[in-house]
């Protein structure tokens, strides 16, 4: 092997073996194979201790290339520690306005991890809950295989 190819090959490596390294969450839970309903919230528990440490979230979709539309409309619920809720409306970009999926799609299947919030901190150190609730007008929501939530340390 080259040295030029064995140093690019050592650099990938770190590089997404710091990725990992920030990644303090992340879980995916499968849809119905008959579509994803209103009545199956996908739900996540995170356990929060630093609440002086900034984070990006992110909403990860898998879906069939046959999935019909270009984005994928969700509410994410957040309940804190204390109780308290939120909850947030949020669009997800799967496809370029000409069609072409943006996500990375190999044999039909196409993975999107979409960034929602950017540089959040979480007000409070416990337990908290995040539900995905699908939002689109069809129902049940055809050609998803999977969601997730993904939470990274900046």
């Amino acid at each position: 092997m080259s040295r030029v190819r064995f140093i690019w090959i050592a650099g990938l490596m770190l590089g997404l073996a710091a990725c990992e390294q920030n990644r303090i969450f992340e879980q995916n839970l499968p849809v119905d194979v008959n579509g994803w309903s209103y009545t199956d919230p996908k739900e996540y528990t995170i356990v929060i201790q630093d609440t002086s440490i900034l984070y990006n979230v992110f909403v990860n979709v898998r879906h069939a290339d046959t999935y019909r539309y270009n984005n994928l409309w969700v509410i994410l619920q957040t309940t804190m520690p204390d109780g308290s809720a939120l909850s947030d409306k949020i669009q997800i970009a799967l496809a370029l306005p000409e069609g072409s999926w943006t996500g990375t799609c190999i044999d039909g299947i196409c993975y999107h991890s979409v960034l929602i919030r950017s540089r959040v901190t979480f007000p409070q150190s416990g337990s908290y809950t995040l539900r995905l609730v699908q939002d689109m007008r069809e129902e049940p929501l055809p050609g998803l295989l999977d969601v997730g939530i993904r939470i990274e340390r900046l």
